[in-house]
């Protein structure tokens, strides 16, 4: 097992900077993973610890060991990391037991030790039974299960995957995330994730790293990644968020009280971390789906007409048109609405960001 380390990481293409000054510590053990829009530099920052690239500038260090920089790169194969890629890539003319034991047989381990040490990996991952079958014969789950097994069976000092579950349908996408939360539980090993689908990122990883354009833009757990965007992008990218036009009007440390359109109601909120001047200020005020209610219109300060209700079997997804702007809410199927009713709405968290940043509006889930 080792921690990983990026120290000013920077990956040029020619003019292209597709991974811009990256600098993170990955602890032993750890599960960390990447995630961001396609083309933020996830996959080239994996590529560069993997030792599939070389940082323009910068180093990265495996175990405490420079490893990668822009004056020298160890080989993959010398790195001792187990590799998972998007598209499975087993051997399709090579058996279950085959395709497992080629790593060890690479390494010349001898045949009575790596048979030992390939039906154990086999068993590790679910497949016991199935080491004599060809990759055709197998369900894509399965596969995914061998490529795993492929990469675990040299008990690497970390293991990198690469969008893995990409190729899976939705439910057996679910099915494998935990399976691999359980494996690492057993193993302990550190665990570098790549991946687009914010739900992935959210169950597995001790921390997720947030790109875009090459930039790291805020490393946190799950819960602070969720619950404390640091920026509009990652307010925007993570979930679903209202972003509603809002003034700024009175602000105390990183408490606040915002007004929403002209002569609309005064809502309390919180101010996001730089975001000094003058008042009053304009902005964004960001409230995820669920700390908006629905409540009755009489008395309430903030009223909206509903435009449109769906059903999503645990909730319905409610939008109302108050103030200029599309409020989204997360209610309870059971509740009683209709379009063209009129709602009160109460907010609840909610952060005023002064920089609009480059969101979708209106909840548009990434």
């Amino acid at each position: 097992m080792a921690a990983i380390s990026l120290h000013r990481v920077t990956k040029e293409f020619g003019a292209v900077k597709a991974v811009d000054d990256v600098s993170l510590e990955i602890a032993d053990g750890e599960i960390v993973c990447f995630l961001g829009p396609s083309g933020c530099g996830k996959t080239t920052t994996l590529r560069m610890i993997a030792g599939f690239e070389r940082p323009t500038t910068g180093e990265v260090r495996i175990g405490g060991r420079v490893v990668s920089s822009e004056r020298m790169t160890i080989p993959p194969e010398r790195r001792n990391l187990g590799m998972v890629f998007q598209n499975y890539a087993v051997w399709p003319h090579m058996t279950v037991y085959e395709n497992v034991r080629y790593p060890l047989k690479l390494r010349k381990v001898p045949r009575s030790a790596a048979r030992a040490k390939v039906m154990e990996t086999i068993a590790l991952v679910g497949l016991a039974g199935l080491e004599k079958r060809y990759p055709e014969q197998l369900s894509g789950g399965q596969q995914q299960r061998v490529a795993l097994a492929r990469a675990l069976v040299v008990e690497p000092d970390a293991l990198l995957l690469d969008e893995p579950l990409s190729n899976l349908d939705a439910k057996l996408r679910e099915k494998m995330r935990f399976e691999i939360m359980d494996l690492h539980r057993r193993l302990r090993m550190t665990l570098v994730y790549v991946t687009h689908d914010q739900a992935e990122a959210m169950v597995l990883a001790d921390r997720v790293v947030i790109m875009d354009q090459g930039v790291v833009v805020q490393v946190g757990s799950p819960w602070e990644i969720y619950r404390e965007p640091a920026n509009p992008f990652v307010a925007d990218f993570i979930g679903l968020a209202n972003f509603i036009p809002a003034r700024l009007e009175e602000a105390s440390g990183t408490s606040g009280i915002v007004a929403l359109g002209e002569g609309g109601p005064r809502v309390p909120c919180l101010v996001a971390s730089g975001a000094p001047g003058d008042l009053p200020r304009s902005g964004m005020l960001f409230v995820r789906p669920e700390e908006v209610a629905l409540v009755g219109a009489e008395g309430s300060p903030l009223v909206g007409e509903v435009v449109r209700v769906t059903f999503l079997g645990a909730k319905l997804d409610v939008r109302v048109r108050a103030y200029g702007a599309e409020w989204r809410a997360e209610v309870p199927p059971e509740m009683q609405v209709r379009e063209g009713d009129h709602m009160g709405l109460r907010v609840g968290r909610a952060v005023f960001f002064e920089s609009q940043g480059e969101v979708d509006g209106a909840n548009a889930e990434l």
